[in-house]
């Protein structure tokens, strides 16, 4: 069957699907197609969210030439996200502030000592992610390099 998504700042695609296409893949080809990362996508229908685990026949509404509408979430950064993780473990907005801007240097400094094969790594690393493709495994015997470079 045919699915239109429908970007609400404009843009669609059309997807072909089976009834038992998870939403989760439907994600995935968004990611290709409109290139925007799975973990900024919402799907809706009806105004209601599609869960990830379930399959299209989970929802009776969808049909040949149905709309879904695509919310793309504003990601948010890490002085942000280690701010508010901060508050919700006791601090004050202030020291919360203060203890993300000091994780947020801690970074700067471990990422600056990171050799150029390893920010190529980690780079390929989140264009991965971003596309939806499952990061590939490291073998036994590669070496532990970036992971050990990072320290935390």
């Amino acid at each position: 069957m045919n699915i239109i998504i429908k970007q609400l700042q404009g843009g669609e695609c059309n997807l072909q699907v089976k009834p038992t296409t998870k939403i989760l893949d439907i994600k995935h080809h968004i990611a290709m197609k409109l290139k925007i990362p799975i973990a900024e996508q919402k799907l809706l229908l009806l105004g209601r969210t599609l869960a990830d685990d379930q399959i299209i026949e989970s929802y009776p509404s969808i049909k040949n030439g149905t709309k879904l509408n695509l919310i793309v979430k504003k990601t948010q950064g890490l002085l942000e996200v280690s701010t508010k993780y901060f508050k919700k473990h006791g601090m004050t907005e202030t020291e919360a502030r203060n203890a993300a801007n000091r994780l947020l240097k801690v970074v700067e400094e471990k990422f600056n000592k990171l050799s150029w094969d390893d920010i190529e790594r980690l780079s390929l690393d989140c264009m991965l992610e971003e596309c939806g493709h499952p990061r590939p495994a490291i073998e036994q015997d590669q070496d532990t390099e970036c992971e050990d470079a990072f320290g935390l």
